[in-house]
């Protein structure tokens, strides 16, 4: 089986990385990561608008760092998101729709081998994007502040990377659902913008607390793990301070649940879907 799925994996993997959409991705992710250069050198001097007055000229270091770190992280948050939708939302749909189910379903290879492949290939090749960006931040913070990755660089990543396997879990779920991939696509924004969003200030007009148990809530920690300020909330405050330990296991374990429910659903869904449906 192990052989089967670096098989599927690797052709998969070609697939992605030689795709328009893979170049369409790296174009944005360059992108970003110039806006990002651009506005660490030309404000590295001056305070963030999100913090006010003259704090900023009063930090340390290496807390100015972690401001900047904060906002690369910030530019970073809808990213994967886009990058699921791309390589993600047509993974099963577009099997139908294109009738290579006709051919692959007939194959002496288990769908679950199939879904599994394709989903680390499609992984694989955000988590490339996601590093490129993440290593021009890391040399850009060391060369304007002379400060190498801190620690929580580290933590930041790692939460990136778990954010891609939640988001492109779920959007594989969510392709097994449809035989189109223009309502794939559709469905994986409405949720996570329109759905998600709307919750969330649900959540804090209410009730006056954080839907933590949403991805888009458990994505913010990327970002929170340098300085505790959550943008898309109204709660107000905020802290310099990084996020707790408790508040970063809270959202390991939604992305988890997220990613280990969606995959299931997915491959269920995988199992019964008919090549002339």
């Amino acid at each position: 089986m192990l052989n089967l799925l670096a098989i599927v994996y690797k052709q998969y993997f070609k697939n992605y990385y030689r795709s328009r959409s893979f170049y369409l991705m790296l174009i944005l992710v360059v992108i970003i990561s110039f806006m990002m250069t651009y506005l660490t050198f030309r404000y590295h001097n001056a305070i963030p608008a999100f913090i006010g007055g003259g704090v900023y000229s009063s930090l340390s270091l290496t807390l100015k760092a972690r401001v900047f770190n904060y906002l690369w992280a910030f530019g970073l948050s809808n990213f994967p998101v886009f990058a699921s939708v791309f390589f993600g939302s047509p993974s099963i749909s577009s099997e139908v729709e294109s009738n290579t189910a006709f051919h692959i379903f007939p194959l002496p290879i288990s769908r679950y081998t199939l879904l599994i492949g394709k989903y680390l290939a499609a992984l694989s090749v955000t988590v490339i994007l996601i590093t490129f960006y993440m290593t021009v931040q890391v040399l850009v913070i060391d060369y304007v502040f002379n400060i190498g990755p801190v620690v929580q660089f580290y933590y930041s990543y790692i939460m990136a990377v778990l954010f891609v396997v939640a988001i492109m879990a779920f959007t594989f779920m969510i392709s097994s659902i449809f035989t189109k991939n223009l309502y794939a696509y559709i469905t994986v924004f409405v949720i996570y913008f329109l759905i998600f969003n709307s919750m969330t200030l649900v959540f804090q007009i209410l009730y006056n607390m954080d839907a933590s148990f949403l991805l888009s809530s458990a994505s913010g920690m990327v970002g929170r793990v340098y300085i505790d300020i959550n943008p898309s909330t109204l709660l107000g405050g905020g802290s310099l301070s990084p996020a707790t330990f408790p508040e970063i296991m809270v959202s390991v374990l939604v992305m988890s649940l997220y990613t280990a429910i969606s995959l299931a659903v997915a491959v269920v869904m995988f199992e019964r879907m008919e090549a002339a449906s």
